[in-house]
């Protein structure tokens, strides 16, 4: 059994808020596990990340959506293994927890808002831009109100990373214009909305293709992207009907 971490919960050592990255509940294994990894295994992913989302975002500023995908697959298994490393091995610490939230914002923010415009929405004018600007700044609010949150066992707002991946898996599977439009104001509705998105504990089996199609994708296969695509679209329509909307909390 593995336990999932989304992005914007309350800030613990270590614990990165940018992506779904499961966690390991086998103590013996852990331990293990835990004296043979270098103590800077997870601050050294994370870093990864952060720099792949860059090389993602400069990627698809040069019109290379191509290169921009395969490189934002990198960077989310990189954040993945981040997380397993600093929950399931206890290897974290503050620092890398504040790393993991700028690599989260170049990752699902910036380089996620840049793909979107050269798929397609900059050829829109200024309904494209706006829009463009809209997601990174939505990403950004998601993410920092997720960091003052205090309550564990759910997130105001739709997960960062959930959102980032169903943008990402439209543009890779070739969507025209306007559902890219309609797909950008979804998302960031959901970033922002009153919603809470509840914890889940993911089994081995669930997270598991989920990497490997994300390997599948950093090898410029584009279909790799369609299962963690529609995992993350399922579970973000399907979570919420387990919680009622509320608005006492303030990011």
């Amino acid at each position: 059994v593995v336990r999932a971490r989304k992005a914007g919960g309350p800030k613990r050592a270590g614990a990165g808020r940018g992506t779904s990255t499961p966690v390991l509940a086998a103590p013996g294994a852990v331990r293990a596990v835990q004296l043979a990894a270098p103590r800077g295994l997870p601050n050294a992913l994370t870093l990864a990340c952060l720099g792949l989302g860059l090389l993602a975002a400069l990627a698809a500023g040069r019109g290379d959506v191509g290169s921009a995908l395969s490189l934002m697959a990198l960077a989310a298994l990189a954040d993945a293994l981040a997380g397993l490393t600093a929950q399931g091995l206890s290897l974290g610490s503050d620092l890398g927890a504040e790393l993991d939230s700028l690599a989260s914002m170049m990752l699902w923010g910036v380089a996620v808002a840049l793909l979107l415009s050269e798929a397609g929405l900059e050829a829109q004018g200024p309904l494209g831009l706006a829009l463009t600007g809209l997601v990174a700044v939505a990403a950004a609010w998601r993410l920092c109100r997720g960091d003052v949150q205090t309550g564990r066992d759910s997130y105001q707002g739709l997960p960062l990373p959930v959102g980032g991946l169903v943008l990402a898996g439209l543009v890779a599977a070739g969507a025209g214009a306007q559902a890219l439009d309609a797909g950008a104001v979804v998302v960031v509705s959901a970033w922002l909305s009153p919603f809470t998105w509840p914890r889940r504990v993911f089994k081995l089996w669930l997270a598991a293709p989920l990497m490997a199609s994300l390997v599948l994708a950093a090898a410029g296969w584009r279909p790799g992207w369609t299962i963690p695509a529609v995992a993350a679209g399922i579970w973000a329509l399907a979570a919420p009907l387990q919680r009622r909307p509320h608005g006492a909390q303030r990011g």
